[in-house]
């Protein structure tokens, strides 16, 4: 039954292990990128959050992280399972662990600079365009 699953899904703990091997020492740069990017896109979602209102997060998952948990530790929650995910995916994908990687720190820090400065310029002539 177990070789089953694993010629269905494709997942086994061999390729884990082995694509995980020597990942941190090759990788880490771009992972102290992915980190920091977290972080600031974690910062600026709380700090968005504290002055206007949960209900404004687009995320569906940290909304209601956040609805549960609060505007600290919703998106935290949210953003560690991010992280761990992203991590995941690159050992499980490792040849394209550079690409998903970098992608991800990209979004990360627009989503941080759109939470701090791209809403106030957007937002307002995304509605006047929209004739509000």
């Amino acid at each position: 039954m177990k070789e089953d699953l694993q010629q269905v899904y494709g997942f086994n703990e061999a390729r884990l292990r082995k694509n995980g091997v020597g990942y941190f020492q090759e990788l880490a740069p771009y992972l102290v990128l992915l980190l920091a990017a977290a972080f600031a896109d974690f910062l600026s979602t709380y700090r968005f959050m504290l002055a206007g209102s949960i209900e404004d997060e687009l995320h569906p998952v940290i909304r209601l992280f956040s609805l549960y948990l609060g505007p600290l530790f919703g998106p935290l929650l949210g953003k560690v399972g991010q992280v761990t995910v992203a991590i995941f995916l690159s050992i499980w994908f490792r040849p394209g662990a550079r690409i998903l990687l970098t992608s991800l720190s990209i979004i990360y820090f627009y989503a941080a600079w759109y939470n701090t400065w791209g809403i106030d310029l957007y937002t307002p002539r995304f509605m006047s365009w929209l004739g509000g």
